[in-house]
């Protein structure tokens, strides 16, 4: 499939899932209405060394749609006027990147995931790392959508403790 240049929201789950885990992991991707790909770890573009997933993990592409790798209205921070825009989201960026959070947290939490590490990038470009607690999700990512006011192009080393056993909404 490859990763195309632009915005992008990459990542894996540690460690590799069960079988019980791989099996609901299809069902969820079937059923979602974003588009999440199994890709390759080499498809995680510009990820640090120390980043990279073991073997056997899965590794995902979520894109805005079944079928479309490419995150756009998802990650692009543009508010959408609700009356004549037709993009499927809702028009506030804040609740679109909230959608793609939502994906990510229900990602870990079929895997029971220890950490999930995930980038949200414009043309696949990683300028930060943040490591943060699964708690603490929604806020930091939100707050970095608001400072840059588009994908903030940071890597994202989540932990999630006991949390994706038992997903916390915001």
């Amino acid at each position: 499939m490859g990763v195309s240049m632009s915005n992008d929201v990459c990542g894996y789950v540690h460690p590799s899932p069960s079988p019980a885990a791989w099996r609901a992991l299809d069902d969820y991707i079937l059923e979602s209405e974003l588009g999440i790909f199994k890709i390759n770890s080499a498809e995680l573009s510009n990820y640090p060394p120390d980043f990279l997933p073991s073997e056997g993990t899965f590794v995902f592409l979520i894109g805005d749609r079944p079928g479309y790798p490419n995150a756009t209205y998802l990650t692009d921070y543009d508010e959408y006027d609700p009356l004549t825009s037709d993009i499927g989201f809702p028009s506030k960026p804040q609740d679109r990147v909230a959608i793609l959070l939502e994906a990510i947290t229900e990602i870990a939490s079929i895997c029971k995931a220890e950490k999930i590490v995930f980038s949200i990038s414009d043309s696949s470009q990683i300028e930060a790392v943040r490591r943060i607690d699964m708690s603490d999700l929604y806020e930091v990512v939100l707050s970095d959508f608001e400072k840059h006011q588009a994908p903030p192009d940071t890597l994202y080393e989540v932990f999630c403790g006991d949390v994706c056993s038992d997903v916390v909404k915001r």
